[in-house]
């Protein structure tokens, strides 16, 4: 009796997973390519721009952004910095059509993103996340996973030393053949600041013309992250890149910093300019400063 009910305790339980299991695979996408689709531009010429854009998350009712508008010229580093919830990696989603806006447009090259195949938007894009995945596979393959064709080892580890991961590679076993992850025998595991470079690396290998970085140096110790400054306006040379960082130290290398509270920007301006503004970024420059001094 006692291994009757076991069993139908187990059918229960997995029923359930089957019946989420089920609603899961009957969703419909919500974003979809239109019928007739734009040319997609190869390079941007004018950039990208956000105008009077407003999104709420399915099933939310807070807007995550509002009437919200933001131009970044072809060519330009932006850094967006603000408070958590202000919207900043809203934006990055729908930059790369995770979502589509609940009113206004995106556009990029004055063309609204709605109007280009998904699959040939995103490769205008390298993009890395706050999180970035892990995959369980060997440096390289990690790295090449960024790759828009079938990239060589030597511009694999090209992109590495541009990101700062070779040195984390030279210290494993196997150097770029090591085995990442825990999911395989003999798998070696790395750090998050080292598993970031990784993805650092893999981002700069796309040598896609829109760079998105989201907390790109976040887990990076001060050592690795002056390491990482040097290298990176090289790295963003010809790219349109915008940063979402907390860090004022990464914000000012950008050539504009766009201050971004409640779904909204608040100021804009290069770190001099908004150091002598006196507002919102001043304030919190200097009370980053006090922090540090004591």
């Amino acid at each position: 009796m006692r291994s009757l009910l076991d069993g139908v305790g187990q059918v229960y339980t997995n029923a359930l997973f089957l019946g989420n299991l089920f609603e899961f695979l009957a969703l419909e996408a919500r974003v979809t390519d239109p019928p007739r689709p734009a040319a997609a531009p190869r390079t941007l010429q004018t950039g990208i721009r956000f105008q009077q854009v407003t999104f709420r998350y399915p099933g939310s009712e807070r807007l995550a952004l509002h009437d919200f508008s933001l131009t970044i010229p072809a060519g330009q580093v932006a850094a967006l910095i603000g408070p958590n919830g202000a919207g900043k990696s809203t934006l990055i989603k729908l930059l790369c059509r995770l979502y589509d806006p609940d009113a206004g447009r995106i556009e990029v090259d004055g063309i609204d993103l709605r109007d280009l195949e998904t699959a040939k938007l995103r490769r205008l894009i390298a993009v890395l996340f706050q999180q970035p995945v892990h995959y369980s596979a060997t440096v390289a393959d990690n790295i090449k996973l960024g790759s828009l064709t079938d990239a060589g080892r030597a511009e694999v580890e090209e992109a590495a030393r541009a990101a700062g991961a070779d040195g984390p590679v030279a210290h494993l076993p196997g150097g770029y053949d090591t085995l990442l992850g825990k999911w395989f025998a003999g798998g070696t595991e790395l750090s998050v600041g080292e598993w970031q470079r990784i993805a650092l690396a893999r981002a700069f290998l796309r040598q896609a013309p829109i760079l998105l970085l989201d907390e790109p140096t976040s887990a990076m110790d001060s050592w690795a992250e002056a390491d990482w400054h040097e290298r990176f306006r090289r790295l963003a040379a010809g790219r349109t890149v915008l940063i979402i960082t907390h860090r004022f130290t990464t914000a000012m290398r950008a050539d504009i910093i766009h201050v971004m509270v409640e779904g909204q920007i608040a100021e804009s301006g290069s770190h001099p300019e908004l150091v002598a503004r006196g507002g919102l970024y001043a304030r919190s420059w200097a009370a980053q400063m006090r922090g540090e001094a004591g």
